[in-house]
């Protein structure tokens, strides 16, 4: 696994190394960054430029054209975080690759490379004209706003951007009578070796889903814990909580998936 992120334009930046490494430093304050120096402009230098974050080697490639749509933000894949995503994104002019040069096979080091990604991510983002955010082959996208929003502390020890490392997908199953029930899942924790979430269809909010699936998720590449087959987990003052279930793939992705339905068992609360 290489993470990678693509910073959408509106248009082709100027912006040097040397700001970037500054911007990198007020962020992350104790990061460790290295590998680039001078002040020429990413446009002005052909090809990638290297650098290291926290000793996880980064390429850095500004391209004056716009960046392949590779996923539709549409029925199923709908962009609950970015309702206007397809408009706003064909308005990009160019883009700024960052992408991990190594693999990671483990969960600990793909948390270090995903957070050395997004906090280059961040800094280039704040000095650049930018609309909006592609996280790992479009699995993921997110508005220049709320990108800024979430990466507010990603130099901190330990921060992750789970809202972008994490997609989370919702659909309606209309039920008997007028009751409509939510069907929820995310894409993204397969990367960092865990199972992807699905939500069986349930009478519930759309905005509960997505919260609950934020928090799980953070508390899974935290703890480094895995669902298991039976357990039943919740959220401290909410009810109901929800049974697990593993099955082989989703209804969102083709991976194995830790499948939540309501439940009424004995619950293991889990606070975050």
């Amino acid at each position: 696994m290489q993470f990678s992120a693509i910073l959408l334009l509106e248009k082709q930046p100027s912006v040097t190394a040397s700001q970037i490494q500054s911007e990198l430093k007020r962020l992350a304050p104790h990061a460790v960054v290295g590998g680039w120096s001078g002040s020429s402009g990413l446009a002005v230098t052909p090809g990638a430029e290297l650098i290291s974050v926290n000793d996880e080697p980064l390429s850095v490639l500004d391209v004056p054209a716009p960046a392949e749509e590779t996923i539709v933000e549409r029925g199923h894949f709908a962009n609950h975080i970015w309702p206007t995503v397809e408009a706003d994104v064909a308005r990009h002019q160019a883009h700024i690759l960052i992408a991990a040069a190594r693999n990671v096979v483990d969960r600990d080091a793909a948390l270090a490379q995903a957070r050395a990604v997004t906090l280059l991510a961040a800094a280039v983002a704040r000095l650049v004209p930018l609309i909006g955010i592609k996280w790992v082959d479009g699995s993921n996208s997110m508005d220049a706003v709320s990108f800024i929003k979430v990466t507010e502390n990603i130099g901190q020890p330990g921060a992750n951007a789970v809202m972008l490392w994490v997609r989370v997908m919702l659909c309606p199953e209309p039920s008997k009578g007028d009751q409509v029930k939510t069907i929820g899942g995310t894409m993204g924790l397969h990367f960092f070796g865990l199972m992807d979430l699905e939500y069986a269809a349930a009478p519930l909010e759309p905005r509960f889903i997505m919260q609950h699936a934020y928090a799980t998720s953070e508390y899974l590449l935290r703890s480094g814990s895995s669902l298991q087959d039976g357990e039943t987990i919740g959220v401290e003052g909410e009810s109901p909580g929800f049974t697990v279930s593993l099955a082989s793939e989703g209804l969102f992705v083709p991976f194995p998936v830790a499948r939540l339905s309501l439940g009424t068992g004995k619950k293991r609360w889990w606070k975050w």
